[in-house]
């Protein structure tokens, strides 16, 4: 599996809109997240969020078992 491919193995990751990415027509901003994975090396995620907690929460949803953080 390549760092920078979502975990779909894992039993709780999902996908699908308002869980791994915003629903369609819903006002969001740019984020920034760094994301730790592991023994992979961190990457940067640019995602677009309606607001920081939920950026973090569509992380989450792709990377179950990540440490994730906005970065500016």
């Amino acid at each position: 599996m390549s760092n920078f491919q979502w975990d779909d193995n894992h039993p709780q990751a999902q996908h699908g809109d308002g869980i791994s990415h915003p629903k369609k027509g819903v006002k969001t901003k740019p984020f920034k997240l760094l994301v730790r994975n592991g023994q992979a090396a961190p990457m940067i995620w640019r995602t677009s969020a309606e607001n920081q907690k939920a950026a973090i929460n569509y992380g989450k949803a792709r990377w179950p078992d990540a440490a994730i953080e906005v970065v500016k």
